[in-house]
């Protein structure tokens, strides 16, 4: 078995040996994972905590206050908390799993600054598609570390499924991995993040009311029912892409939402972000059956069984989508409104 593997455009073929290389690395980073959350060290253990719970929002609307300065206060901590991120993927003073987990707090930030821009997107209308470029470029400046981490988590868990868990260390192997995020990435990404803050600045003369945000929240829910409700058969990866992203944005909404939606509708939410994240690995499954050498028997069968699980993926986030979209759009629409009309 040989695995291909592409960074920038550029693709190389690695031997046996170093793909159970890139494996063995995965363990390490786990085993120091584990030593960063039982350090007494303070830096450690605050950038640790700081990587918890990144799929929930750091800033809620509160819908007893005007649209426009509830919604500035949700941007500037989730800008915020973008920053903290990106802060601690830069420190190569931290472990490397507490980096990674500083690019995954600040991607999923990212995500849930897209949904604030499609969901506020009235309120900054000249900065609207300057923010989309600029948080885009954010996101694809993290994206190569996370890409490489996730591939190398399934790589071994296709192994370990094959009987063979590939947990030996190899000799003189290192933490300091090409699994650590870059410098230069970690500036771009930086010099993004700003960039998309002040395009989605909030002035005080901003339309921006609670109709119009439920109302664009209702457009939301309904593009993603939409792509749930379709048939699936036959979908390629752009598609399944597509209604990744779509299931993430609503999700995102819907948190950042909550205290405008009943707990019983709120409950959707769970749904969406378990569609989204098989999906996600979905992509990643099929982006790895496709890097795997098939000259080998041993190729061959890992493609298989790499491609067996994507089906299985890509099932289970059909159906918890179109459970979580079963409500049509004007019913939340009015859900929404008459709750916050009881403010």
């Amino acid at each position: 078995m040989s695995v291909k593997t592409q960074k920038i455009r550029q693709t190389k073929t690695l031997l046996p040996r170093e793909a159970l290389r890139e494996v063995d690395r995965r363990v390490a980073i786990r085993e120091s994972a584990a030593l960063v959350l039982g350090s007494p060290s303070i830096t450690q253990a605050n950038a640790a905590n700081a990587v918890n719970a990144v799929d929930q929002p750091v800033g809620v609307l509160d819908r007893t206050l005007p649209a426009r300065v509830t919604a500035r206060a949700v941007l500037a901590s989730e800008f915020s908390a973008v920053r903290e991120g990106i802060a601690i993927a830069a420190n190569d003073q931290l472990e490397i799993a507490v980096r990674l987990g500083g690019v995954h707090r600040a991607r999923r930030g990212l995500k849930r600054l897209q949904a604030l821009r499609d969901l506020l997107q009235s309120g900054f209308v000249q900065g609207r598609n300057r923010a989309q470029v600029s948080i885009r470029r954010a996101k694809e400046s993290l994206a190569e570390a996370r890409q490489r981490d996730a591939l190398a988590s399934l790589l071994e868990e296709l192994c370990a499924l094959r009987g063979q868990p590939l947990t030996t260390p190899p000799v003189g192997s290192s933490q300091s991995s090409h699994l650590a995020p870059s410098a230069p990435s970690i500036a771009q990404a930086l010099d993004a993040t700003m960039l998309a803050e002040r395009s989605m600045c909030l002035c005080s003369g901003a339309s921006l009311d609670w109709h119009e945000l439920t109302a664009q929240f209702s457009s939301t829910w309904r593009a993603a029912r939409v792509l749930a409700l379709r048939p699936w058969l036959g979908l390629g990866e752009t598609d399944l892409h597509d209604a990744r992203k779509k299931f993430q944005r609503i999700a995102d909404q819907m948190a950042v939402m909550e205290g405008c939606i009943t707990a019983q509708r709120y409950s959707a939410r769970r749904r969406l972000r378990t569609a989204a994240e098989n999906l996600g690995r979905a992509r990643d499954l099929a982006l790895l059956a496709d890097k795997i050498e098939g000259t080998t028997a041993e190729g061959r069968a890992l493609a298989k069984r790499a491609l067996a699980l994507r089906a299985k993926a890509v099932r289970r986030a059909r159906e918890q989508s179109r459970l979580a979209l079963n409500e049509t759009p004007s019913s939340m629409l009015r859900a929404m409104r008459r709750r916050i009309a009881r403010r």
